[in-house]
């Protein structure tokens, strides 16, 4: 009795080599903890079948994500952690990883189902995430315009080379990285400027709404329009807001 006391392990150390498992991608193992009726509760609510799926993608091991165990109380049948989420684009990018609370609960040694309870940083992550993993992301497809198939398999490749590069140049990605996307003029000449790229921009006047493509260079915090007039100049005062000088005077707000 003593011996099959002592080989019988607690639901805690059950789900510490669960997550063991888990860290090392194999999915066979993976299955084996899991009972048939399995239940995964999170962004998404999904069955055994379509977890481990989604969890047999290369994309974790790609990324390298692992979960490390920071804090774990075993309460009879459930079992409920505090768990650190970290992949190699955290890491490089200095980018704190996320917290989750989860609860691991059982039908006799195998796992019926696990619950994300909570994100305790999740809105902090996704923000600190894209202001980092944005200037990355441009550079890549700026140098090497790629699928994203290709960049996942190499990303510690690009990664390092970006993390690499001098920090003007990374300031330089990261302010084309923040300029993409639609800005609109309020009370001004100019209604829209959308951007695209290094050098391209399509203007849209406020009085015909016509729009005409133009290219943009950057100086530092100012970047110049050409026009076939004169350029127009305005100066970068933060990832969402322009300020026009001269014909181009006023604020203009990027659209989410």
């Amino acid at each position: 009795m003593a011996l099959l006391s002592a080989c019988h392990q607690s639901k805690s150390d059950i789900v510490k080599d669960y997550i063991d498992v888990t860290n090392s991608y194999d999915t066979d193992k993976k299955s084996q903890f899991l009972s048939d009726d399995f239940m995964y509760y999170g962004t998404d609510t999904l069955n055994k079948h379509d977890y481990l799926n989604v969890d047999s993608s290369a994309y974790f091991e790609y990324f390298e994500q692992k979960s490390t165990i920071l804090n774990i109380q075993d309460l009879d049948s459930i079992v409920k952690t505090e768990e650190k989420i970290t992949t190699i684009v955290d890491s490089l990018l200095e980018i704190t990883p996320c917290i989750l609370k989860m609860t691991y609960r059982f039908s006799d040694d195998k796992l019926k189902s696990i619950t994300v309870d909570s994100i305790l940083n999740g809105e902090e992550y996704l923000k600190a995430f894209e202001e980092k993993w944005a200037p990355c992301y441009f550079y890549i497809q700026d140098k090497y315009d790629i699928q994203e198939e290709e960049l996942y398999k190499n990303i510690k490749k690009y990664l390092t080379e970006y993390i690499t590069l001098p920090a003007s140049e990374r300031k330089q990605y990261k302010t084309y990285a923040n300029l993409q996307g639609t800005y609109v003029g309020e009370n001004t000449i100019y209604k829209k400027l959308i951007f695209r790229g290094k050098k391209t921009v399509t203007i849209v006047d406020a009085f015909f709404g016509i729009p005409f493509a133009s290219s943009y260079e950057l100086d530092d915090n100012y970047l110049r329009i050409r026009t076939d007039k004169s350029d127009l100049l305005f100066e970068i005062k933060d990832s969402k807001t322009l300020i026009g000088e001269g014909f181009a005077y006023g604020t203009y707000t990027k659209l989410d």
